[in-house]
């Protein structure tokens, strides 16, 4: 009993493994059917997957070049912006500096038209002489140098010119009687005046103020038939001309 109760036992056991053995090869085929069966969705979902993956990374690089791009533009940007800046403010300092130079240039163009101004009204006051009183000195006959009375006339006259400051000139002219030649008599004049203006300036009278003439035996003061008149028209005049702008002190 044992026995058959053993057999059937290695019998049902021996069933069971078989069983389970055709049961296990159906599940592999049917595993691998429907494996093959998903195996080109898989493929498709894989191959999807990559293309999204690669589109994701396309889209990610140009991201990142445009954020790259919009920070180097941006950077531009901002330094263009701040050479503008720069520019401006040069431009505020050149404007700055231009309008001080007109208003100097302004003042240096009004300082000369008051230089003008001034010199203009001396000028035209130098066109307005006032003569003073002539004093007069006599010569001997053919002679130009100066007696001790003509030294004592001219110191005197000299001594007012002195403390003249500005806006005079002197005047000399030199003359003759009749005797003699026109030519002659023009030249001794002339030596006589001549005379007197190395005397002037000898006692300070500034040469440049100083004219002279030699007229000859022009303009007598006294008939030349006479001795005495004669005496008279040997001279020189001198004489003090003021200008209208001219300043004295006495």
């Amino acid at each position: 009993m044992h026995s058959s109760d053993r057999r059937f036992t290695v019998f049902g056991v021996f069933l069971l493994v078989g069983v389970m053995a055709l049961s296990g090869c159906a599940t592999k085929k049917f595993v691998r059917q429907e494996v093959g069966a998903l195996e080109p969705k898989i493929t498709e979902v894989s191959n999807a997957n990559k293309e999204n993956a690669e589109r994701i990374d396309a889209v990610d690089r140009r991201a990142q070049q445009g954020i790259q791009g919009a920070n180097t533009a941006a950077a531009a940007a901002d330094t263009k912006a701040t050479q503008a800046g720069q520019a401006a403010a040069t431009a505020d300092t050149k404007a700055t500096q231009a309008g001080q130079a007109a208003q100097t240039a302004q003042q240096g163009v009004q300082q000369a038209n008051n230089r003008i101004n001034t010199v203009e009204t001396r000028i035209a006051g130098l066109d307005v002489y006032s003569p003073g009183q002539s004093q007069t000195v006599t010569f001997k006959v053919n002679s130009a140098k100066l007696s001790k009375e003509a030294m004592e006339t001219l110191d005197s006259f000299a001594g007012q010119v002195s403390q003249q400051r500005s806006g005079y000139l002197v005047e000399v002219q030199g003359y003759t009687d009749k005797t003699g030649t026109e030519t002659y008599n023009f030249n001794l004049s002339q030596r006589r005046a001549e005379t007197v203006l190395r005397y002037l300036v000898s006692k300070n009278v500034p040469l440049f103020r100083i004219n002279i003439v030699g007229l000859g035996e022009e303009n007598p003061v006294a008939d030349n038939k006479t001795k005495q008149g004669r005496e008279q028209n040997r001279r020189v005049e001198v004489r003090v001309l003021r200008s209208g702008g001219g300043s004295a002190t006495n």
